[in-house]
């Protein structure tokens, strides 16, 4: 299939050539995603005239324009009205709008404070991999709904200065409540080992908590056990310790007692049980273990779980599989589109592989795999040369 005018619009706009990506896009008629890029365009030089495009774009479920929608009413201050978008855009996927919505909830714009939806719609958002809604939930519990054993477990999970000075902060009343508090305990010791250097007093207390039934604890132990890290180092105790967390539930702890199995068939479950826990990465050696058993059609799905879920080796393990006809028939069209997918995730080891396909395709092969991707630029050079 040839382009169409969306896709001609994106690559002008891509290449900053508004007045040709505005033309495409206005032929491109109700096509909502043309409507939306249409009235991003707009708003950069008439931002009232943007607002129907969205509207006309929402109507046909662009989560995006939705988004921009809030964004609009909100910055008039009609709160309710701009929370109303947010969760529409939310309910269509857009896991920012998803945290747009509960921080409204927790500082009552559009609606009485509701710490308690705020929390839902944050872990929600959070789940879904959007970072800000990890620090909201650390801050929320740190200063508002004041849980401190809570607020540690979310910013350990965040990344940059403001989550490690919150972390400091929590230090001493975490030290006061772990003779208690369990939790509390068990969240010290991590921070100790893992954030403050001092994993040998960290070890202690995981010890202990793990010693409780605490899953967070054992696996945390575990990995100070495997790597010799304030206790002597013992990969058969971290075994065990990845195991018991694993029965209790935690994903990460699953899929390090699959990584300590290797090849043999009985990682298959600890790492299915990972990889449905949300671990994209498991995903991709679960196929290297179903594909050593021969079962080339079920690793070939877990592959593109992993593709989908962001992660770039079985994005590579996906194109390579659909190139080579393993798992099923060969789909170059497939294969091109996981290759130029690892581009738009940072990975070019698979642009060599992108080009020996594009040489055996034709022009409308090459813009499916574009359009598949999101990486039309990247196709158009492709297929002109």
């Amino acid at each position: 299939m040839a382009w169409t005018d969306y896709d001609l619009g994106v690559i002008a706009a891509q290449r900053g050539d508004s007045e040709a990506a505005r033309t495409h896009l206005e032929a491109a008629g109700d096509d909502p995603r043309a409507l939306y890029l249409l009235g991003r365009l707009t708003a950069e030089h008439d931002p009232g005239a943007a607002g129907p495009l969205y509207e006309r774009a929402a109507a046909s479920g662009n989560a995006d324009a939705a988004y921009s929608l809030g964004v609009i009413k909100a910055n008039e201050g009609d709160y309710p009205a701009a929370l109303e978008w947010y969760r529409r855009s939310a309910e269509l996927g857009d896991v920012d709008a998803r945290r747009m919505v509960g921080l409204m909830y927790a500082i009552g714009q559009g609606v009485p404070v509701d710490n308690e939806a705020a929390v839902k719609h944050w872990r929600a958002a959070a789940a879904a991999g959007q970072e800000q809604a990890v620090v909201d939930l650390g801050t929320l519990f740190a200063h508002h709904d004041v849980d401190v054993a809570e607020a540690a477990y979310w910013f350990l999970q965040a990344e940059g200065d403001a989550a490690d000075r919150e972390l400091a902060r929590l230090a001493a009343p975490l030290r006061e409540l772990a003779a208690t508090d369990g939790r509390a305990r068990t969240m010290l010791g991590v921070l100790l080992a893992f954030r403050h250097g001092e994993p040998v007093r960290g070890a202690e207390l995981l010890t202990a908590s793990a010693d409780a039934g605490d899953p967070v604890a054992q696996r945390s132990l575990g990995f100070l056990v495997q790597h010799g890290t304030g206790l002597p180092a013992d990969v058969d105790r971290a075994a065990v310790l990845y195991r018991a967390a694993a029965e209790g539930g935690d994903g990460i702890a699953a899929f390090n007692v699959g990584l300590l199995l290797g090849k043999v068939p009985e990682a298959v479950p600890w790492l299915r049980q990972a990889a449905e826990s949300g671990i994209a990465e498991a995903y991709s050696v679960l196929g290297d273990r179903l594909s050593e058993q021969d079962l080339d059609d079920e690793a070939l799905q877990c592959y593109l779980r992993a593709a989908e879920g962001g992660h770039t080796g079985g994005m590579y393990a996906a194109a390579c599989w659909y190139r080579d006809g393993f798992g099923g028939p060969v789909d170059l069209v497939q294969a091109l589109r996981w290759f130029l997918a690892m581009l738009g995730a940072g990975d070019g080891n698979g642009l060599h592989d992108a080009r020996t396909i594009a040489a055996v395709l034709g022009a409308d092969d090459i813009h499916e795999a574009g359009r598949l991707s999101g990486r039309l630029i990247e196709a158009d050079l492709l297929a002109s040369g």
